[in-house]
């Protein structure tokens, strides 16, 4: 009986291998389609939608060239669709008839959404590619309601319908959880441009009116977060030169336009134009007064959802609004969720999709019948984990001369992707801040991301108060699967170019900047990489960071405030990774993975949606007002009501 028992576990164990193999082998086959055309396209349909609202000519090669893009389903073709749909509304009667029928021609046989027929490599899911794609077609099904739009044969008025379903579910999502991508001076622009476009050219004067709640919770992040018109703060996603300055950002237009007397770097051409001609919106007076404000303040956030939170809110399963949560959050390969993205992949034909071919790895079926995946993805603990951007909690400290935030212990010692954890920020000109490098300093360290500069390889533990802020890196020694980077060092932008006078000793770097002082302290000693002006290294496996903020109000001299500075305690237990610092009275003590303390008290970082002088809302509050210098905004979701007060 034995005998028959082995012989049959091993036919099953060759049976499961072979089963997997074929799997596997015909997976592999599978080739992925290009994300960008071999060559670069000349033609912008933002310098079109300028052109044509200037009664300018705009030349058809340029123009046909912005609709091959489109016609060719690349990635980033709903970018091009925001100024193309507001020149259809605003000015088709005016374009000339060969250009409308070209614009009319693809936008009825575009793909807008994951399940819609054709492959391709566009990026539908993140939390602007959503909005953009669920506008266009919702704005082109409303235009042609009658035609019949030839990818999947349907017509203009039920592409509205479909259109119109996610956007209801995008706008709700903001409205109870916030924006996934936090603050993002990139992506909040992306956000603005379609926004725009309902708010002005929805027939449905519900989604017209959402949109124009979400805008102005948008904007009341950019004057929050802003520190004199430059967005550069905490970030869900964020880029190196919008890091690193307020002129290098996409949202600087944005905030010229609402506060004018701010000047923030040079003028630029995006779908940020789409808001600087919008009609139907006015910007509420009480979020100009925000933006203005240069008394100190504490501005405390909750934005987003953690991966632990998905389940209890109904967020996991193949869904429209499961699976635009989880992948807006970009959250693909965690074990929470990983066994639903290979569901809809396969059922929507993906694998060919460039940022998704990886998968086919895994496409096989026994894996996925047995419910395997969740467990191989904890054990393997992949890399690409962290490019889930989960909650962010998050403290700003603003005054007149500077602005400091951080994403509060925020998941310490995970791996990160384009997340910008901390940051203090000086002026438009440039900020400050420290990250843990994806990639070493060298050959291709700039590119991709993260990198050198974007992002970061390994999460800090990182907590506030006010204007000072503890920063722990403990860098593990083994790689994480897929990881092919390990650096054991961590460095601050530092530009001693940009102060108007420095002061590197030690582990100690000192900083002056018209009214404001500034002090680096680290674990080791602190030394600028060779060959450069701003990058500060900080060498070892396990570093820490401290970062305060003073002004020439309260020390003289930058002597003066060095000699302060170092008088202050500081002490670090490297095996209890605990970091106490004492200044002004004032004890912060931070264990990484730990709890963050002020004066023996632990501090609670769980925060509200918003706690702050202007307003005072909890998660997923029905209503959120906003107030400030005798003005108001009141706004109501669900029963669409919305009342400003200048």
């Amino acid at each position: 009986m034995k005998k028959w028992i082995i012989i049959v576990v091993i036919v099953l164990i060759l049976g499961i291998i072979g089963w997997m193999a074929a799997d596997f082998l015909r997976s592999d086959k599978i080739g992925k389609l290009p994300s960008r055309p071999e060559q670069s396209l000349e033609g912008s349909p933002d310098e079109y939608l300028l052109a044509v609202s200037s009664g300018e000519e705009y030349p058809d090669e340029l123009l046909f060239n912005v609709l091959d893009y489109v016609n060719g389903r690349y990635d980033c073709s709903d970018f091009r669709l925001v100024s193309l749909m507001r020149v259809m509304y605003k000015y088709g009667d005016e374009i000339p008839q060969n250009q409308y029928d070209a614009i009319k021609e693809t936008m009825l046989g575009f793909k807008y959404w994951m399940d819609q027929p054709g492959e391709d490599s566009m990026c539908f899911w993140s939390e602007n590619h959503q909005l953009l794609f669920a506008t266009a077609e919702y704005l082109a099904g409303q235009l042609f309601p009658d035609e019949i739009f030839t990818n999947d044969g349907k017509t203009g008025a039920e592409h509205m319908e479909i259109g119109k379903e996610r956007l209801n579910i995008w706008l709700k999502q903001r409205y109870d959880y916030g924006f996934i991508e936090w603050y993002s001076n990139t992506y909040y622009v992306e956000d603005i441009g379609p926004l725009s476009n309902l708010i002005d050219f929805a027939g449905d004067e519900d989604i017209q009116l959402k949109a124009t709640m979400i805008m102005d919770l948008l904007l009341y992040d950019l004057a929050t977060q802003s520190y004199k018109g430059a967005l550069v703060s905490t970030s869900g996603r964020s880029y190196e030169g919008g890091k690193k300055s307020g002129a290098d950002n996409s949202m600087r237009e944005v905030a010229m336009d609402i506060w004018p007397e701010y000047e923030i770097g040079d003028s630029r051409k995006g779908m940020d134009i789409n808001f600087l001609m919008i009609e139907n919106y006015e910007v509420p007076e009480v979020i100009r007064a925000i933006g203005r404000d240069t008394e100190d303040a504490v501005i405390k956030a909750s934005t987003g959802l953690d991966l632990s939170e998905l389940k209890g809110e109904g967020l996991v399963g193949q869904d429209t609004n499961q699976i635009m949560m989880q992948w807006g959050m970009e959250s693909f390969t965690n074990p929470e969720v990983i066994s639903n993205t290979m569901k809809y992949i396969s059922k929507n034909n993906m694998l060919s999709n460039e940022f998704l071919n990886d998968f086919k790895l895994i496409n096989i079926s026994f894996l996925k019948y047995a419910g395997l995946l969740p467990t191989i993805s904890r054990i393997l603990n992949p890399i690409t984990d962290g490019v889930s951007i989960q909650r962010a909690n998050t403290y700003t400290y603003r005054t007149d001369d500077y602005m400091m935030a951080t994403a509060q212990n925020h998941h310490p010692g995970e791996f990160a992707d384009q997340q910008h954890v901390w940051t203090a920020t000086l002026g438009y000109e440039f900020s400050v801040f420290t990250t843990h490098p994806a990639k070493p300093l060298g050959e291709g360290a700039l590119s991709g991301s993260p990198n050198y500069w974007v992002g970061s390889g390994r999460f800090p533990h990182s907590a506030q108060d006010e204007n000072i802020n503890l920063t722990i890196y403990s860098i593990e020694d083994e790689k994480g699967f897929m990881e092919k980077n390990l650096v054991f060092f961590t460095h601050a932008y530092f530009p001693t170019e940009l102060f108007d006078r420095t002061i590197i000793e030690g582990n100690y770097a000192f900083g002056e900047y018209k009214n404001t002082w500034i002090v680096l302290i680290g674990k080791n000693e602190l030394y600028l990489q060779e060959g450069t002006t701003d990058d500060l290294i900080q060498d070892g496996a396990v570093t820490y960071w401290m970062c305060e903020l003073a002004t020439k109000d309260e020390y003289a001299t930058l002597e003066e405030f060095a000699e302060y500075i170092k008088a202050n305690t500081v002490e670090f237990d490297e095996e209890a990774l605990h970091l106490s610092y004492t200044s002004g009275g004032k004890k912060m003590e931070l264990t990484f993975g730990g709890d963050f303390m002020i004066n023996s008290q632990v501090v609670d970082t769980d925060y509200s949606r918003y706690d702050s002088p202007y307003s005072e809302t909890e998660r997923k509050s029905d209503t959120i007002t906003i107030e400030f210098a005798g003005k108001s905004l009141y706004l109501d979701f669900e029963n669409l009501e919305r009342i400003v007060k200048d």
